[in-house]
């Protein structure tokens, strides 16, 4: 088998988003040059990589060429360290339709992967049940349970795999299963009540034992393991399979009687042999084990859990002499043994010097924006200085620490223009100099990740890539790429209301991830940095909705606890407007072109105010009666709605638009009811607005939203000529800004922020321009001066209008 072939190839042509490995040794040049590209040919953006921190850290530090995209083109975690060695070799590739899991005993080193003999088992599933997707989904929960929490960019890329394979969430339970073909298959680890070694012994059972095949690169100096798997299978012949020009094997220890040797086979000749295979044969049934673990006490357990490594392995049970064919071993088998008097074991190489990399680990930097994080690790002197390097070790700052008594992570804030490319961290104090340190740059992995559209999706998306202008039909592939990017809060486990009904096992851990837009507003730092500021749709398909919008208007791309008695909202039906349901409405293109005009296109479009009444009636009905949990794709959808009313409306460029009036298919009248519908009532919807608890101050695409919201506010004001039915239409517009001030609660930091301030200063000069072109207007509509901020941050804190 081709290892990294394998890697990038796609079930069906259908791509894995994701890609988890776990290693022993790392060399960050293989990993770069010859893993990741493979993993990338199989649809992956989000890649994590679990290693050794120990190991890690040598190879940051030993003189070895430094990663250039490590912390932004894929992650690194390492688990807590322990006596034994964290030494399990998994690929994991996932995607929504299925997934694909390697286990062996390659590490991600240019040896590991094309160099070495190794031994490796892939497993193939699809989403539907099977006795793969167990495996599949067993080896999902070790790495699940190894990475999560470890670091914030670990988790991240642990729940946005689990939110786009919802395959994954049925919990696979580490168990024998029994495949179509009637062969038998399990995923074995340590850390449970038994090791890999005991749990091999049970599967193999009381059946005698007739031979014992060992391929193992290292071995216990006094061959505990070896003598523990005699005594307990009482094999009548163990067959050692050796590599006679690298012969790990301490011939010269006492050894069991029934052993022979035997030489790998001849195809493998100048390979090292670093394959670790175990093949109890019965009359029956060959009882196969392949991985990580060698034959020594450590790696299968025997030693009990504090001392034992970290291992994983596959075991299979086979027809009998089926496993030597699998295995390409016939060969050897078939051999005369070798002569122990001939035989000469190779010098020891020098043992890695793991408790000296202990004691210089330099904890875990992660960069979000211009916060930096560290983790510190035990052991760090209280007073230092951390020096920032980019990826050619110039110094890019230089921060001065003093840890307190409680301290386990520190934040700096980082200044400066080149905070970017910063890439690697070490810690100085007096003489202790720490390890080199990677810096993981958070919003660049963010950035990242993003599923390769397919089918519909990629339709829609060409469709906002292809226009240059709103469309009315547009809606559907919004719509399409809203439902592809919903499913990390559509699923029951996230929403409190609903998981009462349909209790999960990971309900509590779901709701731990997302806040309420009320609750998320109490816990909120309203930072007056403008900067840097998150986006929630990052990764999502419909982040490309947003830039379409940003584009359109020259911006480049850079609820409240349910009462009752709260007070009457019948004022919000104005009488005239046909709430029923519609609920079957055929979506047509809007606009058509009829005639010709010399000078300008626009005017041969016809706007029809009809069709767009219908969808935005079927918009608002959808909103205002479903219950589902809504996110950022929800926000994004009631601008899209504005934004499309408000690129169609009458103007002398687009004399046949919709037009400014309060009837029902005037564009202010619409743009009200979107944004009426969100924010008020008795349920708004905006009360089910689920925001990721990570974020600490408002998302940028938020208040992109909420900036159109209040300039289409203003607008509307501006916009309606004056007349009886507009005099009383207007203060109901200034009440619902009144309530969406009270709902939104934004600062005046917040209102007053680049995002804020460049959109509405850029819908003004796209927008207003030609909405208010003969309209007089003594102020820009959509820049708010300071007085307009304090009414609308007093309404927020008094719940009225000033």
């Amino acid at each position: 088998m081709k290892y990294l072939d394998r890697m990038a190839r796609r079930i069906g042509g259908r791509p894995y988003h994701s890609a988890i490995s776990t290693t022993f040794a790392i060399e960050f040049a293989a990993l770069e040059e010859a893993m990741l590209p493979q993993l990338m040919a199989s649809g992956a953006t989000n890649i994590l990589v679990i290693a050794d921190e120990r190991m890690a850290s040598m190879s940051l530090s030993d003189g070895s060429r430094l990663p250039s995209q490590l912390g932004r083109d894929y992650a690194l975690a390492s688990p807590p360290i322990a006596d034994g060695l964290f030494h399990p070799k998994i690929v994991l590739q996932l995607g929504r339709k299925g997934g694909r899991l390697f286990v062996g005993s390659a590490n991600v080193t240019a040896a590991g992967l094309a160099g070495n003999a190794e031994a490796v088992i892939e497993i193939e599933c699809g989403d539907e049940p099977s006795p793969e997707g167990e495996i599949v989904r067993a080896a999902w929960s070790y790495l699940h349970a190894l990475a999560l929490d470890r670091s914030k960019s670990a988790t991240d890329a642990i729940n946005w795999t689990k939110d786009r394979a919802p395959w994954l969430r049925q919990k696979g339970e580490a168990r024998p299963m029994t495949l179509e073909d009637g062969t038998v298959m399990a995923f074995l680890t340590n850390g449970g009540r038994a090791g890999i070694g005991q749990q091999f012994l049970d599967l193999v059972g009381d059946a005698p034992v007739e031979e014992l095949v060992v391929v193992s690169p290292y071995w216990d100096e006094d061959l505990s393991a070896l003598k523990f798997l005699q005594q307990q299978l009482h094999a009548e012949n163990i067959s050692v399979l050796l590599d006679v020009a690298n012969v790990g094997f301490p011939v010269g220890a006492v050894r069991p009687p029934e052993v022979e040797f035997r030489q790998l086979p001849r195809r493998l000749t100048g390979r090292f042999a670093h394959a670790k295979i175990f093949i109890a044969s019965t009359n029956e049934h060959d009882h196969v084990l392949v991985g990580s673990a060698n034959c020594t006490a450590a790696a299968l357990g025997t030693l009990g859990q504090s001392k034992s490594n970290a291992e994983a392995c596959i075991y299979r049970r086979l027809p009998a002499g089926r496993a030597a064919e699998a295995l390409g071993l016939e060969e050897s088998l078939g051999q005369d043994s070798l002569d122990p008097e001939e035989l000469i074991q190779l010098g020891q190489t020098p043992p890695i010097p793991l408790e000296d990399l202990k004691a210089r680990r330099p904890g875990f930097f992660e960069l979000d924006g211009d916060i930096l994080t560290w983790t510190v690790p035990r052991g760090i002197p209280d007073r230092g200085f951390i020096r920032l390097t980019d990826g050619d070790q110039s110094v890019i700052d230089s921060i001065a620490y003093e840890l307190g008594s409680q301290s386990s992570s520190l934040t700096f804030r980082i200044t400066g223009g080149r905070r970017s490319a910063v890439s690697f961290a070490t810690v100085e104090a007096g003489p202790f100099i720490s390890n080199r340190a990677y810096v993981t740059q958070r919003s660049a992995l963010r950035s990242r990740r993003r599923e390769i559209a397919t089918g519909s999706v990629a339709k829609a998306i060409e469709i906002f890539d292809a226009n240059s202008d709103f469309e009315l039909w547009m809606h559907q592939a919004a719509d399409e790429l809203a439902r592809a990017d919903l499913s990390e809060i559509a699923d029951p486990s996230y929403s409190t209301s609903r998981a009462t009904r349909s209790p999960r096992t990971e309900t509590k851990e779901q709701e731990t991830r997302f806040l309420t837009y009320e609750e998320f507003m109490k816990t909120r730092v309203p930072d007056e940095r403008s900067e840097d500021r998150q986006n929630a749709l990052t990764g999502k398909h419909s982040d490309r909705i947003r830039q379409f919008m940003n584009d359109l208007v020259g911006q480049s791309k850079p609820p409240l606890k349910e009462d009752a008695t709260e007070g009457d909202d019948s004022w919000l039906d104005l009488g005239d407007e046909n709430e029923d349901a519609h609920t079957e409405v055929g979506t047509q293109r809007a606009e058509a072109s009829e005639g010709e005009h010399e000078d300008d296109s626009s005017h041969e479009i016809w706007v029809d105010a009809k069709q767009f009444e219908k969808m935005v009636a079927l918009y608002v009905d959808r909103l205002t009666t479903g219950e589902e949990p809504l996110g950022a794709p929800d926000v994004l959808r009631v601008r899209f709605w504005l934004m499309m009313l408000l690129h169609k409306a009458r103007t002398a460029y687009l004399p046949n638009g919709l037009e400014a009036s309060t009837e029902e298919r005037g564009w202010p009248r619409m743009a009200f009811r979107v944004i009426s519908s969100f924010f008020c009532g008795k349920r708004p919807p905006v009360r089910r607005l689920m925001i990721a608890r990570e974020y600490t101050s408002m998302p940028a695409d938020f208040l992109e939203c909420w900036a159109t919201v209040l300039w289409t506010l203003d607008a509307i004001e501006a916009a309606l000529p004056p007349s009886p039915k507009a005099d009383k239409f207007l203060p109901f517009v200034r009440r619902v800004r009144a309530e969406v001030a009270k709902v939104l609660g934004l600062t005046a930091f917040e209102l007053g922020s680049d995002t804020v301030v460049n959109l509405r200063q850029a819908m003004d000069r796209k927008l207003g321009a030609k909405l208010f072109v003969d309209v007089d207007v003594d102020v820009d509509v959509g820049v708010l001066s300071l007085a307009a901020q304090t009414e609308i941050v007093t309404g927020a804190k008094n719940g009225k209008q000033s």
